[in-house]
């Protein structure tokens, strides 16, 4: 058994009250100094009904392990913090019987349970740098008006966390918001689940307060500095609504318009954001009919190249106010296709339709290929992933540029069970069984799947995804024939 496995073979789960949640924490101890250089101690927060989900998995688990002479699964129990500081020596020696008792515990692992409760009563109440706890106007009357308020005690909170960045900029924005936006804590987190029902986009806390930042005119930075000002939460509270409305229009048109239910095959979510902030300034949030197929394209271009996986900040802020904010001389109702076309060329170096536009993102060329949506997978066994079809172990041996076994057009999409089972095997005894139509449909000619016609079969599968992904997404040509460059 490796020193991971011994890490895990034996640990007590505790569990304990605090604020309404239980605060979980594993402690791992008493083993042996070639296995871990140190004590873990690892926090999460629970609620009653996760606490009761993972106790019925550990008695679930525990009558597996009695059936099976290989099981390899640690023996586990929880127990509330808050009981075990409640429990006097007498009632620890009883519960440490129990433990021995139902899980059948070896000599060796009850001394180290043994340790394991010592080490968590030392740790939360003896050992003065486990935990440090600083008590803000401790000394001060409760009336009086040199304590701090709700939001000194955020700025200070805010500072610390800006220093060490345990938190995301994004939770210390939603927690400044709440702050001056009460029904923000229950609001925003509501709408992101609606949003997600039935899709695959996983929008998330981030994303919208960067559209509610965007939509606002604040920019899609998440400035704490911003929310100093009154002015700005007022902002965002009135324009909170509306840019749920505009964010359910974008989701709405790239599953029924576009075809594609998964941001992530999108490259990421931050690809819809400038697509929000120009549906928040439609009529009634509904996209023209006559602005579909441009809007179709922008999302695809900007989807190939992903230009906002990197540089989001600047680059989606840039767009908007260069391109989508409302002025005297814009129609609000056009697209400005045209820019995404001169910015994807000015970021990304991307000028034309092509082998380095498809390359950029072969998960989204593949599935716009093979007529996939990434809507949710019900049986994890069906999980969509990107597969070689010339195994990637066996070109390699034969010497082949990785720029060619990573091609684009030696790729398709094929659910996580049968990619398990395919492994190295030769592409024309996999694919024998294939029926003719779903090869049809990923282009794959079986006539040039030997190892000696595979840049043949690269040439001519790439040239053949290039003409059904252009038809289908109806771009041409012209559509990256621009007077000048768009530079910044």
């Amino acid at each position: 058994m490796d020193g991971q496995q011994r890490l895990q073979s034996l640990y007590i789960a505790l569990y304990g009250s605090y604020l309404g949640k239980l605060l979980y924490l594993d402690v791992l101890s008493g083993l042996d100094s070639d296995d871990v250089a140190q004590e873990k101690y690892d926090f999460e927060f629970m609620t009653d009904k996760a606490f009761d989900h993972w106790q019925a998995r550990a008695k679930e688990a525990k009558g597996k392990s009695k059936k099976s002479d290989n099981s390899h699964e640690p023996p586990q129990h929880f127990v509330r913090v808050s009981d075990l500081f409640s429990m006097g020596p007498g009632e620890r020696s009883a519960l440490k019987r129990r433990l021995v008792k139902d899980l059948s515990l070896s000599e060796t692992d009850e001394e180290r349970l043994e340790i394991n409760l010592i080490q968590f009563d030392h740790s939360l109440t003896k050992d003065p740098n486990i935990l440090k706890v600083s008590v803000i106007d401790e000394n001060l009357p409760d009336k009086s008006p040199s304590r701090k308020s709700e939001a000194d005690v955020l700025e200070i909170f805010v500072r610390v966390n800006s220093e060490g960045t345990p938190l995301s900029r994004s939770d210390l924005i939603f927690s400044m918001l709440k702050l001056s936006w009460k029904e923000a804590a229950v609001d925003l987190p509501g709408f992101v689940k609606t949003v997600n029902e039935g899709n695959s986009f996983d929008l998330n806390t981030d994303f919208v307060i960067r559209c509610l930042f965007a939509v606002s005119d604040l920019g899609t930075k998440f400035d704490l500095d911003l929310l100093r000002k009154k002015q700005n939460v007022e902002k965002l509270r009135t324009n909170f609504s509306q840019c749920c409305d505009a964010i359910q229009t974008v989701a709405d048109f790239v599953q029924n318009e576009c075809w594609c239910a998964s941001s992530k095959v999108l490259g990421g979510y931050n690809t819809l954001v400038p697509f929000v902030y120009y549906a928040f300034h439609l009529h009634k949030h509904q996209i023209p009919n006559n602005q579909i197929s441009k809007l179709r394209k922008s999302l695809y271009l900007f989807g190939f190249a992903r230009p906002f996986s990197r540089y989001a900040d600047s680059r989606i802020g840039r767009f908007i106010r260069d391109d989508l904010r409302p002025k005297p001389d814009r129609n609000v109702n056009n697209f400005p296709f045209d820019s995404v076309v001169r910015w994807t060329g000015y970021w990304e170096d991307i000028h034309s339709f092509g082998e380095k536009l498809l390359q950029a993102n072969p998960i989204l060329t593949l599935y716009v290929v093979q007529n996939l949506s990434g809507a949710k997978i019900h049986y994890r066994r069906n999980v969509r992933e990107l597969d070689h079809i010339f195994p990637r172990s066996v070109l390699r041996e034969k010497g082949f540029d990785e720029a060619e076994i990573n091609n684009f057009a030696n790729f398709w999409i094929l659910a996580k069970g049968k990619n398990q089972n395919k492994s190295a095997r030769h592409p024309a005894k996999y694919f024998a069984d294939v029926e003719d139509s779903e090869m049809d449909r990923a282009l794959i000619d079986r006539k040039l799947l030997h190892y000696g016609q595979f840049r043949t079969f690269l040439k001519t599968r790439s040239q053949a995804i290039q003409a059904r992904v252009k038809e289908r997404l109806q771009f041409s040509d012209k559509d990256f024939q621009l007077p000048d460059d768009h530079g910044g």
